[in-house]
């Protein structure tokens, strides 16, 4: 499969819009998905419901399965696919003073002031013996939120900082045209080296040095921030086959078919298959593939139907950010207002994300109004 047209020689320089909204849907993504943890059977939010049955709450678990799949992994492309050009106007050094400054400051800002508000309902539901002094509960507490994705992002932007200091940008080039066996391959490559991978750091695991609760999906992370940069340089994210989108839908019909083959098994986080069995190798190559199938998918969407930038687009965009940082307290005090409501998860998980994702852009939009903050947001 090829490009109907051929690539340019160079990354085009023209705004990408669909880009940025998908980076919104993203965002919208990541709301939803923590509201779903207030809700669902995990119990890992720190005001978690838990349901009256696991079966009334299994569609919320559904969505979480499948947002994990690929969410985090889509934010790591677009993240690498900006640097290369914001490093190109800046330098190394300003580059990687401009990521501490925009990175480096929101994290310090969530975990001294927002995360206190974030944690304080796990740390009121302990007991008495177990809940000890709160300065203490503050000092040592690890959760640190969804605010690992910046963490990590940090730490990325930084090395590419580092490598592109010693190594100069490449010429522009036409990029070989992409094929349906490079989407494939690059899948099952994914595939195999998380599950190598996840042999030491199963699904589920929490690092609690670094606060990350999904480290088993550090490969995937990893390849979509590299496959980002890469992407800029080749002009691959804008010059996708005409049939990327069906492409991406076959990917997904196989990622259900190896999935329904073994990967189910290793779902069962309470007592798992052994790290070496191969439904550890069904699942990677269920998120894999469904990954790929459902970036290729959205790509295609968003590019077809969401190029458009007007004033509600760019306030959704300038505020995405901001929203990052600020959604896992408010959608814990949404919670905590909802609690007293008795109706089933998922109509709460409705109302709940209703309520959440308004309150967090609006309050971005009002802190943003300050110039010092808006400096980093």
């Amino acid at each position: 499969m090829t490009t109907a047209t051929a690539p340019p020689l160079a990354p085009a320089t023209r705004r990408l819009h669909h880009l940025d909204n998908l980076r919104v849907y993203l965002t919208f993504l990541v709301v939803a998905h923590h509201v779903a943890l207030a809700y669902g059977n995990l119990g890992i939010w720190p005001n978690w419901e838990e349901p009256e049955t696991a079966a009334e709450a299994l569609p919320l678990d559904t969505f979480v399965l499948f947002n994990q799949a690929y969410t985090m992994g889509f934010f790591f492309l677009l993240s690498g696919h900006f640097a290369p050009p914001a490093l190109d106007r800046r330098g190394p050094g300003p580059y990687a003073r401009e990521r501490l400054r925009r990175l480096g400051i929101p994290f310090l800002a969530f975990l001294i002031v927002l995360r206190p508000l974030y944690t304080l309902p796990e740390y009121l539901g302990r007991t008495g013996d177990e809940r000890g002094p709160y300065w203490q509960y503050y000092l040592t507490e690890s959760n640190i939120g969804p605010m690992w994705f910046v963490e990590v992002l940090l730490v990325f932007s930084l090395l590419y900082a580092w490598f592109r200091a010693s190594r100069p940008a490449p010429a522009p080039a036409a990029p070989q045209p992409l094929r349906a066996w490079h989407f494939a391959a690059f899948a099952v490559a994914l595939a195999l080296v998380s599950w190598v991978w996840r042999m030491a750091v199963p699904v589920g695991q929490f690092v609690p040095v670094l606060g990350l609760p999904s480290a088993a999906y550090m490969p995937q992370y990893v390849a979509m921030f590299c496959l980002g940069a890469l992407a800029f340089r080749r002009g691959w994210l804008v010059n996708l086959p005409r049939r990327a989108g069906l492409l991406g839908a076959g990917l997904i019909a196989v990622a259900f078919a190896a999935m329904a083959f073994s990967g189910y098994a290793a779902l069962d986080l309470e007592d798992p298959p052994a790290a070496t069995s191969t439904a550890h190798l069904g699942f990677a190559l269920w998120d894999s593939l469904f990954a790929v199938g459902a970036i290729l998918i959205l790509l295609r969407l968003f590019a077809r139907f969401a190029n458009g930038a007007g004033p509600v687009a760019r306030f959704l965009s300038a505020n995405a950010y901001g929203v990052y940082l600020v959604h896992a307290p408010i959608i814990v005090g949404v919670v905590a207002l909802l609690a007293p409501l008795e109706t089933a998860p998922v109509l709460k998980f409705l109302l709940a994300f209703a309520l959440a994702a308004p309150l967090s852009w609006a309050a971005t939009a009002i802190l943003r109004r300050v110039r010092t903050v808006r400096a980093v947001l």
